[in-house]
């Protein structure tokens, strides 16, 4: 079935891929002092630190109601410089952009960008306060003047990776469950996708990590890092509770190809050891890594050994890039890490 001549595929749009040359990086700042009991104020204070590093490689936009506004300044100006970070007047629900904002698109041939507007449910309905955030990205779109293409279906952007290239990557665990969307069927799911963020191919993983309140999204689980090279989340131990999966994914991984049918150059980065909360397992995972021009920003977890063994791996994936560690281990608690807390808006060139 050809696509609707309406929809960003018809129109020669497509999603481009984490390392091209980006414009912002888009965050969203916390005021909700309930989600993040006994830390608050250092997470606020980490995020503030966080806002003035990635400035370092490229303009920062924050999602901070105005009365938020001098108090996030103030935080900022006790980091560095923060003259690169924008501010703008809206309030979210959460701290989660790359799930809740909009997915950023490129026409190459119009030299233009769209912005492709899922809906947006909380993970299915798992938590009550979500319309704010169901509304960021069509008031974004406004703000920043770039055509919006509306979906009446529920996508978070932890749940798909993009090579840049026709393909995407995601799990049958988030887009085939039917709290997003209902009963669906995997064919279905592709045609939205393809249709709606202008791929030609989508590659499947089963499940994701143990511990994850999305279900299992693909950015802690496997993420590209050049249209023909995949990041994948590793564990030796048969024990561990996500040996099973990822040794599934593993088997799936061996079979993919790129559009022009060569198979794919698979790196393992290997998880951090098992950590848990209030007695709950986290799903920490070194993959959910924010990538900026000329940076990767990667989460550690207080475990030496591993944290390093993490940022040499990838400062082998992403040669010319300085990766550099963020300890994420207040953050992993509400369940998250960097790349789930970040939208990337990529440059036109």
């Amino acid at each position: 079935m050809s696509p609707s001549p309406k929809t960003p595929k018809a129109l020669g749009y497509r999603f481009p891929a984490e390392w091209e040359p980006q414009e912002a990086i888009w965050f969203a700042w916390p005021v909700r002092e309930s989600l993040w009991p006994g830390c608050f104020d250092a997470v606020r204070n980490q995020l503030a630190g966080l806002y003035v590093l990635a400035a370092r490689f490229q303009p920062v936009r924050v999602l901070c109601a105005a009365p938020e506004q001098p108090r996030l300044r103030s935080m900022m100006a006790a980091h560095g410089d923060a003259s690169a970070v924008e501010l703008y007047d809206y309030q979210s629900d959460d701290v989660w952009i790359r799930d809740f904002g909009p997915l950023f698109l490129v026409n190459d041939q119009r030299s233009e960008l769209g912005i492709a507007d899922w809906r947006y449910n909380a993970w299915g309905n798992k938590f009550p306060n979500q319309s704010k955030d169901d509304a960021a990205s069509a008031w974004m779109s406004r703000q920043l003047n770039i055509p919006c293409f509306a979906s009446d279906q529920v996508l978070e952007g932890g749940a798909i990776e993009s090579n840049g290239a026709g393909l995407l990557l995601t799990t049958e665990a988030v887009l085939l469950n039917p709290s997003r969307n209902g009963p669906t069927t995997l064919a279905e799911v592709e045609e939205k996708l393809i249709a709606g963020l202008g791929v030609e191919k989508v590659l499947w993983l089963g499940d994701g990590l143990a511990g994850d309140d999305t279900d299992g999204h693909i950015d802690n689980i496997a993420r590209f890092f050049k249209a023909d090279g995949i990041l994948i989340a590793d564990v030796a131990d048969p024990a561990d509770s996500n040996y099973a999966v990822l040794q599934e994914n593993f088997r799936r991984l061996r079979n993919f190809r790129v559009i022009d049918g060569c198979a794919m150059d698979v790196v393992p980065l290997p998880l951090p050891d098992p950590i848990t909360h209030d007695g709950e397992p986290l799903a920490a995972s070194y993959l959910n890594y924010v990538v900026l021009n000329g940076a990767i920003l990667v989460p550690t977890y207080g475990q030496p050994e591993n944290d390093s063994q993490a940022i040499q791996i990838l400062t082998s994936c992403f040669p010319g890039r300085e990766v550099i560690g963020v300890d994420c281990r207040e953050i992993i608690k509400e369940g998250g890490a960097l790349h789930c807390m970040s939208q990337h808006q990529p440059a036109l060139i």
